[in-house]
């Protein structure tokens, strides 16, 4: 129960630290207009500074500087993996299932953003798509768990 709280806890941290960090990296856009037809999907048509969306912040962030929304998409996925960990320890099905939709949403969020301009998507694209990967190989790991099956076959031989 100690290890979960304090995995929680320091995810948490990290979490919310890369949230604070992204979104003062990311105003930056207030002082960018000539960016604000291209990285403000929230707010819409942005005439003044003051028309910028909070959430807009974050995109601006993840395309040109995207360290910390790099840090915030591994602890939020840790966090998700983790919590169902704990509270899906005894239902294997369940967990294989949750984490498959985790696995499938990181994979799209990834893919969608492949094909960015810009350098900093690109590096928060491939830090998803990697996550989804790693989301696959432990749905893999629970299913051979579940139907008790080894990943290499009993090659000891038989003695009478």
């Amino acid at each position: 129960m100690n290890r979960y709280i304090v995995q929680f806890g320091l995810g948490v941290v990290f979490l919310l630290f890369s949230i604070l960090a992204a979104w003062y990296e990311g105003a930056e856009i207030v002082d960018s207009p000539f960016e604000w037809k291209y990285s403000t999907p929230f707010s819409g048509e942005v005439l003044q500074a003051s028309d910028i969306s909070r959430l807009d912040y974050f995109v601006y962030a993840a395309k040109f500087k995207p360290a910390f929304p790099i840090v915030m998409a591994i602890s939020s996925s840790y966090l998700l993996v983790m919590a169902g960990h704990y509270f899906l320890k005894n239902r294997k099905c369940f967990f294989t299932l949750y984490v498959s939709v985790i696995a499938a949403s990181l994979l799209i969020l990834g893919w969608a953003m492949v094909s960015s301009t810009t350098s900093g998507a690109r590096a928060l694209s491939y830090v998803l798509l990697s996550g989804g990967g790693i989301c696959v190989l432990i749905i893999l790991v629970n299913l051979f768990a579940l139907y008790d099956r080894r990943f290499l076959p009993n090659l000891q031989r038989r003695t009478k």
